[in-house]
């Protein structure tokens, strides 16, 4: 798989893209060994259904993407969602439940990808007035994650990146 490659981008449909989505993070799960939370594929498959058929109907209340090839591969998805806040402040914040690519394509490739999720996670909070974007990172090595993050404009604290919606318009298409 080369750099040149090309995909598409579509809100996950609870028919057609759910069993691929799970089979993409089990894999990613057992390659990145996180063995903290005992993980139950009954009730991701469960979450990742509900979620993608409440968007069918009001997309506001989540957001779940999914890029695939033109053959069908899924190369990564992307879950955020809203109503979160800190007790400090009442301000809305979207966190982002998930970024997940293919770990085995292309440095190159997985940067694109994850450079299209914080715009998909920028423009949807700015369509639905969520004034402020948190993104972690579970992952051991999240340096490269943190670091599309840091560039984009968001304040990075350890595995959190947070910035103001407004904030995030400017850096579109970086």
């Amino acid at each position: 798989m080369g750099d040149s490659m090309e995909w598409n981008w579509t809100l996950v449909h609870p028919l057609e893209d759910v069993n691929d989505i799970i089979a993409l993070a089990e894999y990613l799960w057992v390659k990145e060994g996180l063995q903290v939370l005992k993980k139950d594929t009954n009730r991701f498959r469960h979450m990742l259904t509900v979620s993608a058929t409440n968007q069918l109907f009001d997309k506001s209340k989540e957001f779940l993407a999914v890029a695939r090839t033109k053959d069908k591969a899924v190369l990564g998805y992307c879950w955020f969602d809203r109503y979160g806040y800190t007790p400090y402040s009442v301000e809305e914040v979207s966190n982002a439940k998930f970024h997940h690519v293919d770990l085995d394509l292309p440095v190159r490739t997985r940067v694109k990808l994850i450079n299209e999720m914080i715009d998909q996670h920028i423009l949807w909070c700015n369509q639905y007035g969520i004034p402020v974007i948190c993104s972690t990172s579970i992952r051991a090595e999240n340096d490269g994650f943190m670091k599309i993050h840091k560039r984009r404009g968001f304040e990075v604290n350890g595995s959190y990146g947070w910035i103001r919606t407004e904030e995030g318009m400017k850096c579109l298409g970086q």
